[in-house]
């Protein structure tokens, strides 16, 4: 699986940063990025011959496109025609992928549109900047993080 080896090359470069002499114990980064190769072997194809068809991946008019956000393709696209360049400066517009989702659930679909409608291909454009936190949680699952004596003197004054 692609996910998995791609965690344990971030893992790994993780160890090389904080660790260097356990990183030794390791496989080599080489063989990590080997393992990845033959994991994403016939991806390309797959993508090129599933690929979802445009009016799938680009709707139009009153269809919603941020359903976190209720913004429509129209509410881009008038973003678009005003100055919005990216999803990150759409979010200034129209507040799209600062919902719950994060953006998880639009934010292909946003750069495609923006793509589209700005005449440059999705790499151009970009997608969202990824923020903290990743995933949201609630106040309760914060406040029930184990903490250590360090950590309550981190924030306490006096």
């Amino acid at each position: 699986n692609a996910a998995v080896v791609r965690g344990r090359i971030a893992a790994r470069a993780a160890v090389e940063v904080l660790a260097p002499a356990a990183a030794a114990k390791l496989a080599p980064m080489a063989t990590l990025r080997s393992d990845l190769a033959k994991a994403e072997r016939g991806r390309v194809f797959l993508d090129t011959l599933f690929r979802p068809s445009p009016q799938f991946r680009i709707p139009s008019g009153d269809t919603i496109v941020c359903r976190c956000e209720e913004v429509t393709a129209k509410d881009i696209l008038d973003a678009v025609a005003i100055g919005a360049t990216g999803p990150n400066q759409l979010k200034a517009y129209r507040r799209t992928g600062m919902g719950p989702c994060q953006g998880r659930l639009c934010g292909l679909t946003v750069t495609e549109l923006m793509a589209q409608a700005r005449g440059k291909t999705a790499q151009e454009i970009g997608y969202y900047r990824l923020r903290a936190p990743v995933k949201p949680i609630t106040l309760a699952e914060l406040a029930a993080v184990p903490k250590t004596e360090a950590d309550i003197k981190a924030v306490v004054r006096g």
